[in-house]
């Protein structure tokens, strides 16, 4: 009979991590307990309170999991990184299009916790959200800076394409409307950039 395999401390937490965020996205985080996770982990309840202060700490990790590469960066900079203009526009749209078409385990998580008025999605419009915001509003600032665009409130612009972009891909993946509605994604994100490109930009830049 073979030896069972160890599996390491970061192997161990990166599966409590998983399970809680497939839990979480199913049963709300009112309707799952800390034995429910332990089990879908394959571990004991108190195992989970050896990688995890309190729950808040599992939540952090969530967020981290699914937002953040292995060096602690915003995975959507790296996207944007080196693009400009409508480039870097397609390349944020294609983003949340193909996370939210590979899996909306993230996406659900988001709404039980508004739903039930929990903490997570606060802590997660804290800060990624924020830096999110802060990414395209920044870009739009550039555009502004080089005469491209007209003067406009950049916050209330950048949250006018995101708003654009996640409501396409909330009622495409999880309310179900790709059953009547499809088009490809690299369409789709060229589509959304330059709708939301023509409303800003001056006319002599057009």
């Amino acid at each position: 009979m073979a030896a069972k395999k160890r599996i390491s401390g970061e192997e161990r937490k990166e599966r409590i991590v998983r399970a809680a965020e497939n839990l979480f996205s199913k049963k709300g985080f009112k309707g799952t307990t800390t034995k429910e996770v332990a089990k879908a982990a394959g571990i004991s309840e108190a195992v989970i309170f050896r990688y995890f202060a309190d729950k808040s700490d599992l939540y952090a990790a969530i967020i981290n999991r699914c937002c953040d590469d292995k060096h602690g960066n915003l995975k959507l900079e790296g996207r944007v990184k080196g693009k400009s203009g409508k480039g870097a526009f397609i390349a944020i749209a294609d983003y949340f299009l193909e996370l939210y078409a590979e899996d909306t385990t993230f996406a659900r998580l988001l709404l039980f916790s508004a739903l039930e008025k929990h903490k997570f999605s606060d802590m997660f419009i804290e800060s990624r959200g924020v830096e999110t915001l802060k990414l395209v509003c920044g870009l739009i600032k550039d555009g502004i800076k080089r005469s491209e665009f007209k003067r406009i409130d950049p916050e209330l612009s950048a949250r006018a394409f995101l708003g654009m972009v996640l409501h396409y891909c909330m009622t495409q993946e999880i309310l179900g409307f790709k059953r009547f509605f499809s088009r490809p994604r690299k369409k789709v994100a060229e589509a959304f950039a330059g709708i939301f490109l023509n409303g800003i930009f001056k006319e002599k830049a057009r």
